[in-house]
């Protein structure tokens, strides 16, 4: 729950993990018994994303091509269900030329951060910013626009 004028969450709604299910599924609750198996499907597939990201996440600067150009402008975008799988990506780019790519997760500004200062790191004063896109945005702050006021491109 976030405040009217602000944006800031002032109360937050704790759902029960797959320990509690698993107890009250145990204890005869017939709710966690009838949606336990769905649980951990969701946890399961959710584990398998984690480390297919981990596996494939940008991590280190060797990662990153060599670019040519004195002023580097990236471009952060989105690539909703690319492909015949289910899979959200963030792609990195420089106009049309896709740098890096991975695995996006909702409301992930960190993230964009972590990000940011790997392309500072690896290309030094020629980065100048990195900007996400209009499709981008609610995909990064998720449901928390406030955060925009927080995001810096460069």
């Amino acid at each position: 729950m976030e405040c009217a004028r602000c944006d800031r969450g002032v109360a937050y709604v704790q759902f029960p993990n797959l320990r509690d299910m698993e107890q009250a599924a145990a204890e005869g609750n017939e709710e966690a018994i009838r949606d336990l198996p769905e649980k951990r499907e969701r946890i399961r597939r959710l584990e398998a994303r984690m480390n297919k990201f981990w596996s494939n996440h940008l991590h280190s600067l060797e990662q990153l091509p060599e670019l040519e150009g004195e002023s580097l402008e990236f471009i952060w975008d989105i690539a909703v269900h690319v492909g015949g799988e289910r899979e959200d990506y963030q792609i990195i780019k420089i106009g049309e030329m896709e740098v890096w790519r991975e695995l996006a997760f909702w409301d992930n500004m960190a993230r964009f951060n972590e990000i940011k200062d790997l392309l500072k790191q690896r290309y030094g004063t020629r980065f100048k910013s990195l900007t996400p896109t209009d499709g981008s945005l609610d995909f990064l702050t998720g449901d928390h626009h406030y955060k925009l006021r927080t995001l810096s491109w460069t």
